[in-house]
């Protein structure tokens, strides 16, 4: 990455008042599982200004309110998967989360950030449109508010100014009865983003019939919006798989009426009415009710931030560095960092630490993957001064002088190693499903080293070292 000057701000005023004084030479970074993407790349147009607004504590969280839910721009995808109040009034926007990426990434990525980065193929922005969401945007002269639809101008671009800032999600409670559905299209399972994605929303009335219908297809549309002619001919109709057959391919003609016939078309005119089809059969039998028992996680409240950080910025671009101090391995250090380098550059090339392992350099692999505050993220993907006033754990990190974690132990059993380049990034996601969880069914594990890819295809060994583990674990912990 090119060499930018970093602005690390803990408070809204902090963050508008940052904007204000460097205006388009700015960009705001928060999880930054896109922005480091991007700044990697050689043509790409490098920031002058990086202002970090991730220890914002006023922008994190989910709160609902009497009729409505509140969701903060820094909320991760993994709370909101983890949302008790999202899962009672929301579940497409959880249903949603689930996709994005891997474990690594969710811990990482906020609904801000794929919003405002707004890529054709964001999974949190169809069923945001779907709920009828409103975001208000602010800076040092005021603040304004709009519907999300009409935040998007086109792929990559919305009507936000320079100086502005994502600060608050809205959107009205579902009803009780109304059932919701999104499904998205992907070349597998995890760590692949959408092709097409379709949110549904239904109300039925008492009497059996369609009282109310939304439908926001994904990266079908120029941009983001209802089909409301579509949701016209449902309303007053029962439920059928022929209506809703139908309602899909209404759906495809209306993205060919604006895009046109391209090469892609016939593929995506069938597979687009297949997907609105299916989310409008899984919204007709859904129905939200009580909230299940939340899973063992951290919360999505606004307690969850980062610490406040003791750091020290510089004045100039390259010729001072910024000083941070962070527990890493469970000692206290003190570190001059340069803002362009992530904390794998730190760990790896500063400190000695080569157990964590450079792979894509963009997220995919899980190779770089160490505990940020006991979760599991990708190192390329950190800027290393973010690092500040929170505790990382490598894999150097595991043992107890003299004895190897129950973990590397098992990995050696199970003969789960294999090349072993993948193997830290695996131990540290397993450590961290293991912290939570003590008895992971098979399915949990394979979720949990998901962002893990294993060039050896040694999953079955992997996945079993981590169930004969956990008892150990849970004794050890």
């Amino acid at each position: 990455m090119k060499c930018f000057q970093y602005i690390r701000v803990c408070s809204l005023g902090e963050a508008c008042q940052a904007l204000a004084e460097h205006g388009a030479a700015a960009r705001v970074l928060a999880g930054g599982t896109d922005l480091l993407i991007e700044w990697r790349r050689p043509a790409a147009k490098s920031p002058q200004v990086v202002v970090d607004i991730s220890p914002v504590g006023e922008l994190h969280g989910i709160t609902e309110a009497e009729d409505a839910v509140l969701v903060k721009p820094l909320t991760t995808h993994s709370q909101l998967l983890q949302s008790d109040v999202l899962r009672q009034f929301a579940p497409l926007l959880s249903s949603a989360a689930a996709g994005i990426g891997s474990p690594q990434i969710r811990n990482r990525g906020t609904v801000g950030g794929n919003l405002m980065n707004a890529a054709t193929c964001a999974d949190t922005v169809p069923p945001l449109v779907a709920l009828g969401a409103v975001v208000t945007l602010q800076s040092a002269h005021g603040a304004r508010r709009l519907n999300l639809a009409d935040l998007f101008v086109k792929p990559y671009q919305t009507v936000a100014k320079p100086d502005e800032i994502l600060t608050e999600i809205r959107f009205p409670k579902l009803p009780p009865k109304a059932g919701s559905a999104f499904i998205k299209l992907a070349r597998r399972n995890t760590l692949s983003i959408s092709r097409l994605s379709a949110a549904a929303v239904l109300q039925i009335g008492e009497d059996g019939r369609i009282a109310a219908a939304r439908i926001v297809p994904g990266a079908a549309f120029p941009t983001w919006r209802r089909v409301t002619e579509v949701e016209e001919m449902l309303a007053g109709e029962k439920p059928s798989g022929k209506l809703f057959a139908a309602a899909g391919a209404k759906v495809s003609e209306q993205m060919i009426k604006e895009t046109g016939r391209r090469w892609s078309t016939d593929y995506k005119e069938p597979v687009l009415g297949v997907l609105v089809r299916r989310a409008l059969e899984q919204a007709a039998v859904a129905q939200v009710s009580e909230p299940p028992a939340s899973p063992t996680s951290k919360s999505a409240g606004p307690g969850n931030v980062p610490r406040a950080p003791n750091l020290q910025r510089s004045a100039g671009l390259d010729t001072c560095a910024t000083v941070i101090t962070a527990t890493i391995n469970g000692r206290s250090h003190r570190l001059s960092v340069s803002p362009k380098r992530t904390l794998l550059d730190l760990l790896r090339d500063d400190l000695g630490l080569t157990g964590t392992k450079c792979g894509c350099g963009i997220g995919e692999c899980g190779a770089c993957t160490v505990l940020l505050d006991g979760e599991p993220v990708n190192s390329c993907l950190v800027l290393a001064p973010q690092i500040a006033g929170r505790e990382v754990t490598t894999v150097e990190g595991l043992a107890c002088p003299g004895q190897l974690h129950p973990l590397q132990e098992s990995f050696m059993d199970h003969d789960a190693v294999h090349c072993g380049f993948c193997t830290p990034g695996m131990l540290m996601s397993a450590k961290a499903l293991l912290d939570q969880n003590f008895h992971p069914s098979e399915t949990e594990i394979r979720t949990a080293i998901s962002g893990n890819l294993c060039r050896c295809t040694g999953y079955q060994q992997i996945v079993d070292a981590v169930e004969k583990a956990a008892p150990h674990c849970q004794r050890d912990g």
